[in-house]
């Protein structure tokens, strides 16, 4: 082999190194995108849509449906009632399993393209679309008896709230404090039975 050849040889292995490093660099962009569009779009305990996400679906799905005259969007605001007892009696870990498990309560009780979220603490939030109110009003109910019977040594349920688009209105942070507002009614009747029994 001359020195041209050596010469043609070494290039080519450096371009050939080069382009691996090349590779490898593109490949961790990739894998750093997805793992930062996961971080901006879910909750890292439960998995679910974090409040970010949800309000980016709520805007779009308002937008949508005020281009589509006739359909109604149901925005519903769930708190767990006593879930505070959890993490004080028996632990922040027990308390984030109940959080997950409540989680995977949320996402079998109501469809795959309706959007549930962790909003905070032990606040979650579904946008449920195509629908009616009396299909939405059974799936909680049911949920809320499910949730009762597993948490019944913690003494958890839940208190939720609905606001319905367009009727209650257009705005998303209006819509959300209504079914918030109406959720804490619902907490304050739980909290009035039971002094009353």
């Amino acid at each position: 082999m001359n020195f041209k050849d050596k010469k043609l040889k070494l290039f080519l292995n450096y371009i050939e190194e080069l382009t691996e490093q090349y590779e490898e660099l593109l490949n961790q962009k990739r894998e750093l995108l997805v793992e930062l569009q996961k971080k901006a779009l879910y909750d890292p305990l439960t998995g679910l849509f974090n409040r970010h996400a949800l309000i980016e679906f709520l805007t779009r799905e308002i937008e949508r449906i005020k281009r589509e005259k006739g359909e109604k969007l149901f925005i519903i605001f769930l708190d767990l009632d006593n879930f505070k007892q959890v993490n004080d009696l028996y632990g922040h870990k027990k308390g984030d399993e109940v959080l997950k498990e409540v989680a995977e309560l949320l996402k079998s009780h109501f469809r795959k393209y309706d959007i549930v979220a962790r909003f905070g603490g032990d606040e979650f939030m579904v946008v449920v679309r195509n629908s009616s109110r009396k299909n939405v009003e059974e799936i909680l109910q049911k949920l809320q008896k499910r949730i009762e019977e597993i948490f019944n040594r913690f003494r958890i349920s839940v208190s939720y709230g609905i606001a319905v688009a367009p009727n209650d209105g257009i705005d998303p942070d209006r819509l959300i404090n209504l079914a918030d507002k109406r959720m804490y009614m619902m907490k304050e009747r739980h909290k009035a039975k039971k002094v009353d029994n």
